[in-house]
């Protein structure tokens, strides 16, 4: 959806990570005219909420996906149990919420954040 509207983006998820793509992130991050953040269902994603919690809080241009972790799920060849599901569901609440109080749109469905994020992306020319 990105490429057909003529954006570019960077998407920081690899399979091999390691340290030395921590200063190509961050310059890739403060390049951007807007940040589109996703947290899904099948990552416990507490580097990504951290991170966005970080650039909404420093007043930047995004928008929030947010999905919330279903009882049983597996992460990682791993089941969580209901406390850790519900303690990082809390977390995901608690992202939201600082968005919402920062004006950041925030959204459970992708295509939806993605639309929002196309479309803000050309008011700003």
């Amino acid at each position: 959806m990105l490429k057909k509207s003529g954006l570019t983006y960077f998407n920081p998820q690899t399979n091999r990570w390691s340290k030395r793509l921590i200063p190509i992130e961050a310059a890739a991050i403060e390049s951007c005219r807007l940040l589109l953040f996703v947290v899904t269902r099948t990552s416990r994603s507490l580097v990504a909420m951290a991170i966005a919690a970080h650039y909404i809080g420093l007043g930047c241009n995004a928008v929030l996906c947010v999905q919330h972790l279903e009882d049983g799920c597996v992460i990682a060849n791993e089941k969580l149990s209901q406390l850790a599901i519900r303690d990082y569901n809390r977390g995901r609440a608690y992202l939201s919420d600082l968005a919402n109080r920062a004006g950041v749109p925030v959204f459970e469905d992708i295509s939806e954040a993605i639309e929002c994020a196309v479309q803000k992306c050309r008011t700003l020319g």
